[in-house]
C-alpha cells in the first residue's frame, strides 16, 4: 500500500459553511474493540481538551481510500494491505480536512486556525455541537473530549453480558454508548431479555462478518 502525499489529502482550504449533512461520514476507520478500549484510555490519561485533541490528530488520523472511497472496516483494511493493491492509499487527516469535515457534517463555522487553537490550548472550550461532530469524526465516544467527565464513566464492565454486548456495540461502531451506558441500560433486566440482546447483537455482527468475507453473496 502506497502512502499519498499528505496534501493530496487536505481540502482547498476554504471555509464555505453550508447546511449540515446527516449522511456525511467519518473517513476514520472503525476500531476493533480493544483497539478502541487503548484509545479510550490513552484519552482519559491527559488533562485537557487541548491534549486529547492533539493526540487524535497525532495517533488516530490515519484514513484509506480504494479508488477515491474511504475504507473503514478494520478487516478490510488489513486484506488490502496485504494484497497490496495500488488503488489502496493512507493518508493523514490534519485540520484542514477536519474543519471542512465538520463544516460539511454540521453547518457551523469552524476554521483550520480554530482547530489549531483548540490544539495549542489557546482556545479551551467549543460550542457542543462542533465537539460532538469532532468526536463523531474521531469515532469516539463524545464525553471522551470532555475533561471534566470520570474515567469511571469509561470501565469495562464487569458483567459478562455487558462486557460482551459493549465489545460487540463498538465493533459495529456504535460508539456513542460507552461501558457505563450498557451496563446502566441493561442492568436491571431479566437475564432472559440480557441474553436475547446479545443474541441479537451477535447475529448483527455475524452477519456483517460474512458479508464483509464474501462481498459477492
Amino acid at each position: 500500500m502506497e502512502r499519498a502525499s499528505d496534501d493530496e489529502s487536505e481540502p482547498d482550504g476554504d471555509e464555505t459553511v453550508s447546511g449540515p449533512s446527516a449522511e456525511l461520514l467519518s473517513p476514520i476507520p472503525r476500531r476493533r474493540a480493544a483497539a478502541q478500549q487503548e484509545l479510550t484510555v490513552a484519552l482519559l490519561n491527559l488533562d485537557t481538551f487541548g491534549e486529547r485533541l492533539t493526540f487524535l490528530f497525532d495517533h488516530a488520523s490515519t484514513y484509506y481510500l480504494l479508488r477515491g472511497e474511504p475504507v473503514v472496516d478494520p478487516d478490510a483494511i488489513d486484506r488490502l494491505t496485504a494484497e497490496g493493491d495500488p488503488t489502496f492509499l493512507s493518508f493523514t487527516a490534519r485540520p484542514p480536512l477536519v474543519a471542512q469535515w465538520v463544516r460539511d457534517r454540521t453547518g457551523l463555522p469552524l476554521a483550520e486556525q480554530a482547530l489549531r487553537n483548540f490544539k495549542t490550548g489557546i482556545r479551551q472550550n467549543s460550542r457542543p455541537g462542533i465537539t460532538d461532530a469532532l468526536a463523531e469524526f474521531w469515532r469516539i465516544h463524545h464525553k471522551l473530549l470532555n475533561p471534566t467527565v470520570p474515567a469511571s464513566d469509561f470501565a469495562p464492565p464487569e458483567d459478562e453480558i455487558a462486557r460482551k454486548t459493549h465489545a460487540l456495540v463498538t465493533e459495529l461502531g456504535l460508539v456513542g454508548f460507552n461501558a457505563r451506558d450498557i451496563t446502566s441500560s441493561i442492568d436491571d433486566a431479566p437475564e432472559v431479555d440480557r441474553q436475547q440482546l446479545l443474541q441479537v447483537v451477535e447475529q448483527i455482527a455475524r452477519t456483517r462478518r460474512a458479508a464483509r468475507d464474501n462481498p459477492a453473496s
